[in-house]
Order: C-alpha cells, then sequence, then structure tokens
C-alpha cells in the first residue's frame, strides 16, 4: 500500500488520508484490495484522488484541447473525473475489441496496453502495433456525445465503434468514463441554458441550411452554411 501510495506522487494530505482510512478498513476486519485502493475510500476521498491522477491525462485529450475545455471549463473536467470508474486488468487480457461499440473512453494510468488495427492492404491483411503508457483510448466518444444532434445520443440507441484493438502488456490501472455518465454530464451543462436557447439553436441551424439550398440551387444537393458557433463553442 505504501508503495502504490508513494509511487503516484500525493501531497502528505492525501497520504495521510488514505493510509487512515485503509487502516481504520483493517481495525474493523474489512477486506482490502491492495492492488487498487480507490474503491475502498470514501467518495470524497476518492474524487481527489482521481483528479490528482487524472485531470492531466484528461486536458491531453486532443477534443479537450481542441475545444479549449481545460481553460474555460475546468468544473467539467474535474465532475468528468468524479465520474471515472477505477479498473484493474491482468496481464494479456483484452479490453476491447476492434469493432466493440464505443461506450468508454480508457485513461491508462499504470502498466503498458497495446492497441491494434488490422487494414486491408493490396488484398493483404496488416497489422500495425502501438504501445501506450499513462496515455488514453477511445477519446472519439467525447466528440460524438458532445457533437451530437441527433436522438440516438439522448438514448444512446446507437453508438460509434472501435477502430482498435486494446490489450494488456502488463497489468494495468486505468480509469474508465462510461458514455452513459459523460451523457449526463453533458446533458447538465446543457440544461444551463434552459429548452429556449437548445430550440433556438436548433432552429437556427434548420433556417441556414434552408438558405443555403434557396441560395444555392445549382449545387447538386450540397449545402452551404454559415460558420455560426456550436453550442460547445459558445459555452
Amino acid at each position: 500500500m505504501r508503495s502504490w501510495i508513494s509511487q503516484r506522487g500525493f501531497d502528505s494530505t492525501i497520504k495521510s488520508e488514505i493510509m487512515r482510512n485503509i487502516d481504520q478498513r483493517f481495525e474493523e476486519d474489512e477486506d482490502v484490495y491492495v492492488e487498487n485502493l480507490i474503491p475502498d475510500l470514501p467518495p470524497d476521498l476518492q474524487n481527489n484522488v482521481k483528479r490528482h491522477l487524472c485531470l492531466n491525462l484528461l486536458k491531453n485529450l486532443k477534443f479537450v484541447k481542441d475545444n479549449g475545455l481545460a481553460a474555460k471549463h475546468e468544473q467539467l473536467l474535474l465532475k468528468i473525473c468524479d465520474s471515472l470508474k477505477p479498473k484493474f486488468y491482468k496481464e494479456h487480457c483484452y479490453i476491447v475489441q476492434e469493432g466493440d461499440p464505443i461506450d468508454a473512453v480508457f485513461l491508462i494510468t499504470e502498466g503498458t496496453v497495446w492497441t491494434c488495427t488490422s487494414s486491408s492492404n493490396g488484398g493483404k491483411d496488416s497489422q500495425h502495433a502501438e504501445r501506450l503508457e499513462k496515455n488514453f483510448f477511445g477519446e472519439e466518444l467525447l466528440e460524438w456525445v458532445m457533437k451530437s444532434y441527433s436522438a440516438d445520443m439522448y438514448n444512446l440507441s446507437k453508438l460509434p465503434i472501435y477502430s482498435k484493438t486494446l490489450k494488456t502488456h502488463t497489468k494495468v490501472e486505468a480509469f474508465v468514463l462510461m458514455a452513459s455518465d459523460l451523457k449526463q454530464i453533458w446533458h447538465s451543462k446543457l440544461s444551463q441554458f434552459g429548452p429556449e436557447e437548445l430550440q433556438s439553436q436548433a432552429a437556427s441551424r434548420v433556417q441556414r441550411i434552408w438558405r443555403g439550398h434557396r441560395d444555392h440551387p445549382k449545387t447538386d444537393g450540397a449545402v452551404v452554411e454559415s460558420k455560426e458557433p456550436s453550442i460547445l463553442q459558445r459555452i
């Protein structure tokens, strides 16, 4: 336990809180999963640990950086951190396989995983593998949930699929952001605008499509839309 704590660079306050809570569980003769202590901690301490381990990884996601979420919406990222589920995987096991639905984003905080892609190259199958350490996988889910306007996103009846297989090489500690949790957090963020704001955004989008079709009748069905910022950009 002390090794697990020291390797993750916690400050002295978090260290002492973790040890106090684990000591208490031992005194009460409670089981402790020593390879992953986080589920045994109280909720507030769990959140502090997850933020310490995962916030910087989350800020490095391409979607987060491209949309300036780290600078403008850190509270949103903190809520995402709090919703992460700690997972522990044994060596040489599959986490997801190519073609599975993207129902989670994985933040790898300890251990090594391989991502493998099969593709057709001149009629022959070729394999491509990439080694990941303290990295992430499945970030396409963020873009799909946060930018989708379809009804599928609201009930998760359809999901994009993984284009790669994720397999552990060593024992792996990871934190998983589930699609359902991300949807709930994002809907909570959008609710700040109220139904009028969202309806106005949808109506504006329909009007732009209609105007584009009217003003460009000879574009073989192509529609030219104005570059009005999306709700994501506006918040």
